[in-house]
């Protein structure tokens, strides 16, 4: 899946510019970013509701314009509002679903009951669904796409209104979904979803892909971002100081009484040769402790605003 040069407007506000974006088969990608960033947007124009102001996006090589038919064919989405008629129950809406995605009826109450208690919605099976609370409205548009099994699965900040033991849950069974054969996009502005989630993470600022990559080279780019804490049996010594500098990368050392702290890019790499430096010197290590960067960080490193503080 990919967009090459995917634009947006709504009259003057540029909700996608220029955005080359891919996801690679049979990986979760979670695109990170705050309400107003574009992720809805992108999600709209790939599930063909909405149509690109300029530029193109195609899903398992197919344009979502040209080819928006067959695009719904092979893709399934859960939407960030769930949807459902209000007088149904969640059973009948399911039963609906896989009716309309050629899932063998001898398969489907198995189906839908299986991925029902997998999602603790059993139990709400026969409510209407105005009486579903949101975590299980939410559930329920997971569940969707659960049964379905679509080659590309798109999630609409999944978790919203949903309780952690729930949230676990959902991203377990996307895991899974991903496991069975899915490739999925999983738009969200919360980053413990997105560690937990993301094969790949793509920072999504004012429209725009800012960066795309691993969580751990994402968090390897932020130079000093690994904070490194030594505490050593004796006073840590100018001449063990002056032997860590000489270790080379970047690195910055402060030190008091016996604790030394170490901003270092990767400290992976750094720690052992600290240790080694440190056996040489005769300075014994009672402890050493490692504080890697969030995704906070990154978000911040890479825009220059926190996620937390965007609207």
């Amino acid at each position: 899946m990919e967009t090459l040069n995917l634009s947006k407007r709504y009259g003057k506000t540029d909700a996608l510019r220029g955005l080359n974006f891919t996801v690679n088969e049979g990986e979760i990608m979670v695109i990170l970013g705050p309400n107003g960033s574009g992720k809805t947007t992108l999600l709209m124009i790939l599930c063909t509701i909405l149509k690109p102001t300029s530029g193109t996006a195609n899903v398992v090589g197919m344009d979502v314009v040209e080819d928006g038919t067959k695009v719904r064919e092979v893709m399934g989405i859960a939407f960030q509002e769930a949807r459902g008629f209000w007088r149904h129950k969640p059973s009948s809406i399911l039963r609906f679903h896989a009716s309309m995605f050629d899932i063998d009826p001898a398969k489907r109450q198995d189906l839908i009951e299986d991925t029902m208690k997998g999602l603790e919605l059993w139990e709400s099976r026969d409510k209407m669904f105005m009486h579903l609370s949101g975590g299980q409205a939410k559930r329920l548009e997971t569940a969707k796409v659960l049964i379905q099994k679509p080659k590309l699965a798109i999630f609409d900040e999944p978790t919203s209104q949903v309780d952690l033991r729930g949230k676990r849950k959902i991203w377990d069974k996307i895991r899974e979904l991903r496991d069975q054969g899915s490739t999925i996009i999983v738009a969200t502005n919360e980053v413990r979803e997105a560690e937990y989630l993301a094969d790949r993470v793509t920072i999504l600022h004012q429209g725009q892909r800012v960066v795309c990559d691993t969580i751990p080279k994402l968090k390897d780019a932020i130079a000093g971002g690994d904070i490194v804490e030594v505490d050593f049996e004796d006073p840590v010594s100018e001449k063990l100081v002056g032997s860590l500098n000489g270790l080379g990368g970047d690195v910055s050392l402060s030190q008091e009484g016996n604790q030394l702290r170490a901003k270092v890019s990767k400290a992976e790499d750094w720690v052992p040769k600290m240790t080694s430096a440190s056996y040489v010197a005769g300075a014994k290590i009672a402890s050493i402790r490692i504080t890697e960067p969030s995704l906070d960080d990154v978000f911040l490193h890479f825009t220059g605003k926190a996620l937390a503080d965007q609207p």
